[in-house]
């Protein structure tokens, strides 16, 4: 009997479906039933067969890809790769892979804030707000949840946190959310309905195509170029496919790091009011940024939910966020992030209002351009003459490997002498091949210079090295 890929996936099991589909074609590939050279059905047949979205199927490829086990490139589809004799490697989602990545020598993975004295300022704004609560009358914080969206001196601090130049967010359209995550959460669900699709940037956060996935909602990919979505490209994608939402990063696109332009932001914003599409805006890394646009929900405020956080400014470890509806939507996504019931702990709202108020964050906020650009001198220094994208702002840089490697063998091979990376698929919408020889490196991870520049001279001796060298000295 002939052997049946799309058959096969339609095993049922515990899960999300891409990554049991995942696993139905490793275990496929293991036991011989897919060869090497095999190729997989097209993203859209096997989805029409299965019943899924393309969106499915393309996570289940790149999940597939990440473990190595197959590749994608442009004409030939995604096949199976053949196997070397060394251990295979795991998936991203898998539980040992994490285990690893949090006993790196040198974490490198999450774009994190860098340690630049958040304890130290945070602790003591804490203690004067400690100090401080007993004298209040009416209700304890320690006894009482958080207003929802909340309180009016809170959502007013925010908003003169997020104003630059002529952007001038109203505190009464603010709502605060435990992190951006919510926040893109709660504009998924205000704007979107299960089954409707989401356009976005053909590269983009991992997390809101997780997100989109578990809520129901489809996810398709647009062209980008150094300066994001590509104006033209994403208006024949609406006309054609016919989205209910956008998502984008504008300012340090995670993971390229680009920043759109002002005309860019304009012609987008012209483009989502023209065919009545809601924009969902990311900006967390915004404020990071001294001289940026407008955000477009400055150009698009009827229909754009901005988000942020103060989680890569900041710190990550306070979980505050903000998101800005657009108004006729405030009282549904006010519900919605109720309904959630995961709202901000009072306490750590208070001590994000009070670091604003008093001045710390913009302190923490000086403090962490100065050493990100320190810390983007080292990676220049180190890896400079590589095909490398970066901005002295960012958290992260985005780069690009040469021929002989592919993401998934670099990662793994970063991962075996301490260094713990993001590959290029962790990032893919739709192409399991765009960015099969790309990682991400995260700066601000490493706790000191000095870690930092240990791990990009690994780094830096991998991409020197051919993968069979060091499979040969593995």
């Amino acid at each position: 009997m002939t052997f049946s890929l799309t058959d096969l996936l339609k095993e049922q099991r515990p899960g999300p479906r891409y990554r049991v589909m995942a696993d139905l074609i490793a275990e496929a590939i293991a036991d011989g039933r897919l060869a090497p050279g095999a190729r997989l059905p097209a993203l859209r047949d096997i989805a029409y067969e299965l019943g899924v979205t393309v969106g499915t199927v393309a996570r289940a490829y790149s999940q597939a890809a990440s473990r190595g086990l197959v590749a994608g490139e442009v004409g030939r589809g995604t096949y199976v790769l053949a196997r070397t004799p060394r251990e295979p490697m795991d998936g991203v989602g898998s539980a040992s892979f994490h285990a690893a990545i949090e006993g790196a020598e040198v974490p490198m993975k999450a774009a994190l804030a860098a340690p630049v004295g958040q304890t130290e300022i945070m602790s003591a704004t804490l203690r004067s707000l400690l100090d401080e609560l007993p004298k209040r009358e009416g209700p304890s914080i320690f006894n009482t949840y958080l207003a929802p969206g909340g309180t009016e001196d809170e959502r007013e601090a925010a908003a003169r946190w997020l104003a630059y130049g002529a952007f001038a967010p109203s505190p009464e359209r603010m709502l605060l959310c435990s992190g951006t995550q919510q926040a893109i959460l709660t504009s998924l669900l205000t704007a979107c309905e299960p089954g409707d699709l989401v356009l976005t940037e053909a590269l983009t956060y991992h997390a809101m195509i997780a997100q989109a996935s578990l809520m129901g909602f489809r996810i398709a990919p647009v062209d980008l170029d150094a300066e994001g979505i590509l104006p033209e490209a994403l208006e024949r994608a609406i006309i054609e496919q016919k989205p209910r939402a956008i998502f984008l990063v504008p300012t340090i696109h995670n993971p390229t790091t680009s920043i759109m332009g002002e005309a860019r932001r304009i012609r987008i914003a012209e483009i989502a009011r023209t065919h009545g599409v809601a924009v969902i805006e990311d900006d967390i890394y915004g404020t990071l940024v001294g001289d940026r646009p407008a955000p477009i929900a400055h150009y698009y405020p009827d229909g754009t939910y901005y988000a942020t956080s103060l989680a890569k400014s900041l710190g990550c470890g306070l979980r505050v966020g903000y998101l800005i509806p657009p108004a006729d939507k405030l009282d549904r996504a006010r519900a919605i992030l109720h309904g959630q019931g995961q709202t901000v702990p009072p306490l750590s709202a208070e001590l994000a209002t009070s670091l604003i108020v008093n001045g710390a964050a913009d302190k923490l906020v000086a403090a962490q351009r100065t050493e990100m650009a320190a810390r983007h001198a080292i990676a220049l220094e180190l890896l400079g003459t590589r095909d490398m994208r970066h901005h002295p702002a960012a958290l992260f840089v985005w780069l690009r490997l040469p021929e002989a490697w592919r993401a998934h063998a670099f990662v793994e091979a970063a991962r075996q002498r301490g260094v713990a990376l993001a590959a290029g698929e962790d990032f893919m919408v739709g192409r399991p091949d765009r960015a099969a020889r790309h990682v991400r490196i995260a700066l601000g991870q490493a706790q000191s210079r000095e870690a930092l520049r240990h791990g990009l001279s690994v780094i830096a001796a991998l991409i020197d090295s051919a993968p069979a060298e060091i499979s040969a000295l593995a």
